[in-house]
């Protein structure tokens, strides 16, 4: 699906999760991936989350971050797109949600757009040696845009506090997004 330059092609609102900040150490997936499937759960499919593990819309992150870090990071180590993955699918086979986790390792470009452009939101690790700011980091990219001039940009969610930070996609290596075991994966 085409879309325009020099225009932000957004989900809805991520202010609802502004307030999901990663207290400590490095739970940056963790956090990141609550946040991603916290919007799933609000906006999109309320399968996606074991039953009680959250209320719709509400602002708190807690108990989605408490059922997810013993899967993700059990001991609060710096994670990659694979480790994610895995422990996603885990919850997932555990809690019997008939969802998957997909990842790649490298870039982040097609993969965000596809799943922006068809309303779902995309983890990206966010890599030191590809200039990113924030060192190596997970971010949750709620919007793009493309220049005209043929810069790339996201708009994402950043666990360390800015709900609606805009970052170069260059910084970008490496997805995590959500498939409905009903839906045929590309």
């Amino acid at each position: 699906m085409p879309y325009l330059l020099d225009q932000w092609i957004e989900l809805e609102s991520f202010e609802n999760y502004r307030n999901w900040k990663t207290p400590k150490g490095f739970l940056c997936g963790t956090y990141a991936s609550s946040v991603l499937l916290a919007y799933w759960y609000d906006q999109l499919d309320g399968r996606c989350l074991a039953p009680n593990s959250r209320v719709k819309n509400d602002p708190r992150s807690e108990k989605i971050v408490e059922q997810l870090q013993p899967w993700l990071q059990p001991i609060d180590l710096p994670t990659v797109s694979l480790q994610i993955a895995i422990g996603l699918n885990r919850f997932f086979r555990y809690y019997k949600i008939p969802y998957r986790a997909r990842q790649t390792s490298l870039g982040s470009w097609q993969r965000v757009t596809k799943r922006i452009l068809k309303g779902e939101p995309v983890m990206i690790g966010l890599m030191y040696l590809r200039g990113s700011t924030y060192k190596n980091h997970w971010v949750v990219v709620h919007g793009f845009m493309e220049t005209s001039a043929g810069e790339r940009f996201y708009k994402v969610h950043d666990n360390w506090g800015n709900s609606a930070a805009v970052i170069p996609a260059k910084w970008g290596n490496g997805t995590i997004s959500l498939v409905s075991q009903n839906e045929t994966a590309y």
